[in-house]
């Protein structure tokens, strides 16, 4: 680990232009891992931007107070051209969607992600499938180069492995991840007002969709498998953006013996996005 640690960082050293992109349609743990590495960047002095495809849920803007992230726009960004880029959470490339087109010949990539899927793309890997968080990962090589982590930073990385442990709830609730957590807290996060803005802070609209699913719940297997289906006619009619769905899978795991659970989102006529969670360790990533 210290090892990859340090070619990272030296790589940092001598990269002047930086892009950090993660997956399409970011998530918690996306959002706050990119922010705090860009924290750290720019404070090295690199030229940085963040730009994925999708827009930030607006219940992660308060992370992003400055306005950072871009969601990509070929008119905008296409000129643009990083020494360095750094692609987290992705398996492989595809993932970031249109944003591979920044990607130009010799420009140095580094992998950094916590999912067993990962085919160790890029000039530099690191892909740590122990970690509790991509939001682990990152708080490590921010350490490991000595960075003095403030408290925006602090609740950048507290709301990145709060979400991705489903509020130290899942089986990556790990040792690490509570002794991470509360160095965070010490740092000046404040759990509290962090799970406030992200957990109870939906809107009208949101709400009434959540109920609709529910009402609306599906299950197989004697109860083991529940489904959930957003279709895009009911989204239309509540007015409710595809970035406040984020999180809404969790919902299918709520039902008693439920041990898989699947929200299906209809992006258009002919393409359904599908999102997955398990309980009891079973491993969905193998579908």
């Amino acid at each position: 680990m210290k090892e990859k640690f340090n070619q990272i960082i030296e790589s940092v050293k001598t990269a002047r232009r930086i892009l950090i992109t993660s997956h399409l349609d970011p998530d918690g743990d996306s959002i706050g891992s990119q922010l705090a590495l860009k924290g750290w960047l720019m404070d090295s002095g690199k030229e940085v931007r963040i730009i994925n495809q999708g827009k930030i849920p607006s219940k992660y803007l308060f992370l992003d107070e400055e306005k950072a992230i871009e969601d990509f726009d070929s008119a905008k960004a296409i000129d643009w051209s990083a020494d360095l880029i750094f692609v987290l959470e992705c398996p492989n490339l595809e993932r970031i969607g249109e944003v591979k087109k920044l990607l130009k010949e010799g420009s140095k990539v580094i992998n950094l992600d916590h999912h067993p899927d990962n085919s160790f793309f890029g000039d530099i890997s690191y892909v740590d499938t122990q970690a509790c968080a991509l939001g682990g990962i990152i708080y490590g090589l921010l350490t490991s180069a000595g960075y003095h982590l403030d408290k925006r930073i602090a609740t950048q990385l507290y709301a990145a492995i709060l979400t991705d442990t489903g509020r130290f709830r899942f089986s990556n609730t790990t040792p690490e991840a509570l002794r991470i957590g509360a160095e965070l807290i010490n740092l000046g996060a404040n759990p509290r007002e962090i799970n406030n803005q992200i957990y109870y802070n939906s809107s009208n609209a949101s709400l009434k969709l959540l109920g609709f699913l529910l009402l609306n719940l599906e299950t197989f297997a004697n109860g083991k498998i529940s489904f959930l289906v957003i279709d895009q006619q009911t989204m239309e009619e509540l007015k409710v953006s595809k970035e406040d769905t984020e999180g809404f899978v969790d919902y299918s795991l709520f039902l008693k013996g439920a041990e898989v659970g699947v929200l299906f989102t209809q992006k258009n006529d002919s393409k359904t996005k599908v999102s997955l969670r398990s309980q009891n360790s079973f491993d969905v990533s193998a579908l």
